[in-house]
């Protein structure tokens, strides 16, 4: 029975290694919406490929031998001493920060709201406001699928045009991404040192 999940296992790795392609001619030729047998086929296979795409992940995530693998190949890191261990938990921690830092900014982005309004009938010499805002709206940043809803524009006639500088949208996703982040560089640096110990 193990033999027989591990050679299924290898096989929706495989396919979902190789099998992207089945996914870029179905979206490309519109497979979905033709009646021929074969393009029923061709987009029932995307549709696997869909559903074994995320085995490669969850793979990378709990198996250490093909985790240690991809990183030498992507990165050409071996961890054979401790030298080298120590080369790449410094360059883990210094990717983790810059993606802390990058998705940080972007969260900040997602709350920034810019607008202009540029109105020639106003009297004097301005004629134009330049306003920068930041808000949260649980009606938008919470919503996972980002729905449009009409706000009242109070501001005065003329050329009008803003918003947010992010899709509120994003919100839980990038907050969602940085609290992951975190909770498993704990846990995998807690189970590091609980093995160190015994």
């Amino acid at each position: 029975m193990k033999k027989m999940l591990l050679s299924l296992h290898k096989a929706v790795l495989t396919f979902a290694a190789w099998g992207w392609p089945i996914l870029l001619v179905d979206l490309a030729i519109g497979a979905y919406d033709r009646p021929e047998r074969w393009a029923n086929a061709l987009n029932t296979a995307a549709f696997f490929w869909v559903l074994s795409a995320p085995v490669w992940p969850i793979t990378l995530v709990i198996d250490r031998r093909r985790r240690e693998d991809a990183m030498s190949k992507l990165c050409g890191l071996r961890e054979g001493d401790e030298r080298e261990r120590a080369v790449t938990g410094d360059a883990a921690r210094s990717t983790l920060l810059l993606s802390l830092a990058l998705q940080t900014v972007l969260l900040v982005l997602t709350v920034t709201s810019v607008k202009l309004v540029w109105n020639p009938e106003l009297k004097g010499e301005h004629k134009g406001l330049l306003s920068v805002a930041m808000g949260f709206s649980t009606t938008q940043h919470l919503d996972p699928f980002g729905t449009q809803r009409d706000e009242k524009d109070s501001a005065p006639k003329g050329v009008s045009a803003g918003g947010y500088l992010i899709s509120p949208a994003c919100f839980p996703l990038l907050a969602l991404l940085i609290l992951i982040q975190l909770a498993a560089f704990r846990a995998y640096a807690g189970r590091r040192y609980e093995g160190a110990g015994a």
